[in-house]
């Protein structure tokens, strides 16, 4: 590493780590008050509105990185261009690129560091959380049981059967009290109630149940109340539990693999494609971030601390605002799924490629 490459980078990390540390405070303590308020209401101690802070902190710092790398970049970049730093290194033959370069080399590591975070910590830590709130705060119970199951047939975008269970049981992969309705257009052809439903040897099987044949009248009846037999439901075990989990528990592995099963059966996917764009977008944010601010910050200022703060503010905003506008526009099908994730990035990317054309030109 260069010289002029330690010393930029020397710039930034006293920024990085202040504005880290400042918008990551924001957000939690507007989850702390909302934690404690939690706790209060249902007289759990304040250690477990505590617990649930600390299990935030890793979703809470894949949305604050992007800020603080926007901020540090243009602070430094600003402390340089105020004091005449950058004037005298293009005097030196030394171009706004190779000027840059660090700050964007430093925004593309923490994306790809925050894409790990979004990986291995975040959806782990959002089900810990869910459990805390449910056991530790509330005083309920998130057990192996998931109760009312319901799972969707599809076949050629049309919708051929339900499932609902009572409860399905994730240690003993047994479903009970099950109802499967089989259609043929919007028509009920088949339907199956069974006390239980388990998977044993790669198939599932119904006990105790019976099989209403619909079409004639009065219909077939197939009673196996004292026995067993297959049946063909479309989901293994893990996939029952994949489809009852929230996007924001699911690794990308996972919801990769949710939404091929779902588009296999031509179910709704746009809530997992969506989720799976912003584990991705969010984190990228840092480097789009620094490549915007780059240019930004060279521009000549009276006082670079407090525009370097006021462009940040704004473009902060704006980002948010576009992604939130991104994000429902992607909910109600307007767009698709990836184009409103990737939306606030794309007008970051335009902009700062324009202003990277305009500062190589000065």
């Amino acid at each position: 590493m260069k010289v002029l490459d330690r010393y930029i980078l020397r710039e930034l990390i006293g920024p990085l780590f202040f504005g880290l540390a400042a918008f990551t405070g924001m957000f939690a303590g507007v989850e702390l008050v909302q934690a404690v308020r939690t706790a209060v209401d249902y007289g759990a101690p304040i250690g477990s509105a505590l617990h649930l802070i600390a299990l935030r902190l890793p979703q809470i710092v894949v949305w604050t990185v992007p800020m603080a790398m926007l901020l540090a970049a243009l602070l430094a970049m600003g402390r340089l261009s105020g004091t005449g730093e950058i004037i005298a290194m293009k005097a030196a033959a030394v171009s706004f690129y190779r000027i840059a370069a660090p700050v964007a080399a430093m925004g593309l590591g923490l994306s790809m560091l925050t894409v790990a975070v979004g990986e291995w910590v975040v959806p782990a830590a959002n089900l810990e959380y869910r459990r805390v709130l449910v056991e530790d705060v509330q005083g309920g119970q998130l057990p192996t049981v998931t109760r009312n199951v319901i799972l969707k047939e599809y076949q050629g975008g049309f919708l051929r059967g339900i499932l609902y269970a009572s409860e399905y049981d994730v240690a003993e992969r047994a479903m009970r009290d099950v109802t499967v309705v089989e259609l043929d257009g919007r028509r009920p052809v088949r339907t199956t109630y069974a006390r239980r439903v388990v998977w044993e040897k790669n198939t599932w099987w119904m006990e105790d149940g019976v099989i209403h044949i619909h079409g004639g009248e009065p219909g077939v009846t197939v009673d196996f109340r004292q026995g067993r037999q297959p049946v063909t439901i479309g989901y293994r075990p893990e996939q029952v539990v994949a489809a009852q989990k929230n996007p924001e528990e699911m690794t990308i592995r996972e919801l990769r693999e949710q939404i091929a099963f779902l588009e296999s059966r031509g179910a709704d996917t746009r809530t997992y494609a969506l989720n799976l764009h912003l584990k991705l977008s969010i984190p990228a944010a840092s480097f789009l971030f620094a490549f915007l601010a780059a240019p930004l910050g060279v521009r000549p200022h009276r006082s670079a601390a407090s525009v370097g703060f006021g462009l940040s503010m704004v473009i902060i905003i704006v980002y948010y605002v576009l992604m939130t506008l991104g994000t429902a526009m992607a909910q109600s099908g307007t767009v698709p799924p990836a184009m409103g994730a990737w939306l606030p990035d794309g007008v970051l990317a335009a902009a700062g490629a324009g202003l990277w054309a305009s500062a190589g030109r000065r």
